[in-house]
C-alpha cells in the first residue's frame, strides 16, 4: 500500500514555487544539492488520469476473432511448447560456492 504523502503548499515561497513550475514544464526531475551533499530530488507529479479507454466495437471483435490461426502453418506449438519446458531445465547461472 503506497504512503500518503505529506503536502507543502509553495504558493508562497516563490523561488520553490519557480523550481516546481520549471520541473513541470519540462517534466524531467531536478536533484537538489546543499555544498556537495545530496538533499532531495524535485520530480513533476503525475498530470492526470490516464483517458478512459475507447469502447469495444463490433468491428473490434470481428478483427480479434479473424486473427485467429494467424501462425497456423508457421510455428510448430508442440516444438516451441517442448523449446520452452527445456529451456526452463536448464540452468545458465554459475554454480555457486560456499
Amino acid at each position: 500500500m503506497a504512503r500518503e504523502l505529506k503536502v507543502i503548499d509553495v504558493s508562497r515561497v516563490p523561488e520553490l514555487l519557480r523550481l516546481a513550475e520549471e520541473v513541470r514544464g519540462t517534466n524531467e526531475p531536478r536533484l537538489l544539492r546543499r555544498d556537495g551533499e545530496d538533499l532531495a530530488i524535485l520530480m513533476p507529479a503525475r498530470r492526470s488520469p490516464k483517458r478512459p479507454r475507447r469502447a469495444k466495437t463490433r468491428a473490434d471483435h470481428e478483427a480479434f476473432l479473424s486473427s485467429l490461426g494467424g501462425w497456423e502453418g508457421v510455428v510448430d506449438t508442440d516444438r516451441l511448447i517442448a523449446d520452452i519446458y527445456e529451456s526452463r531445465r536448464r540452468s545458465t547461472r554459475p554454480p555457486v560456492e560456499l
